[in-house]
């Protein structure tokens, strides 16, 4: 009677060849999976990296942009250039008698309001230093073990 409870339960050849073969196709599918895990994680981040570099080429368009604006009204609000268009457009300055200043009732002259614009040379630059993008599938898969496996932590 044990020796065959013990055939019946015993591991004939074809079964362990059978798990061996199924053991070897498991690990090919868990590798694939995490092929595929590592190709969208990777795809994601060269995604969020480029969006981040047309942004900052916008940024330095813009910049650029602005630089350019601050040269042609530097350039058109010189005194010359300004002396030009006035006599184009029919002004000439004051002789001695034209000029007549009125005094206003009630106005007072107050402090003159002088706004001081600073200028901030320094590039603009964005935080891209975040733990997302400098992590590995491994240390990903590890960290979310860590939490799945945290409330068995005292059992």
């Amino acid at each position: 009677m044990t020796e065959s409870l013990n055939q019946a339960f015993s591991n004939s050849p074809r079964r362990q060849k059978l798990q061996i073969i199924g053991s070897v196709f498991m690990a090919i599918v868990i590798a694939a999976v995490m092929l595929i895990l590592y190709l969208v994680v990777s795809a994601r981040v060269v995604s969020v990296g480029r969006q981040l570099q047309q942004a900052k080429d916008e940024i330095d368009q813009l910049v650029y942009q602005g630089v350019n604006y601050r040269n042609q009204i530097a350039q058109l609000s010189r005194f010359d250039v300004m002396e030009e268009k006035a006599k184009e457009m029919g002004f000439r300055p004051p002789y001695p008698g034209e000029v007549f200043y009125v005094p206003v009732p009630g106005y007072k002259l107050g402090p003159e309001t002088h706004v001081e614009i600073e200028q901030d040379t320094r590039p603009a630059v964005i935080n891209v230093n975040l733990l997302e993008y400098h992590q590995s599938l491994f240390e990903w898969i590890g960290e979310q073990m860590n939490n799945i496996l945290r409330p068995f932590e005292g059992l």
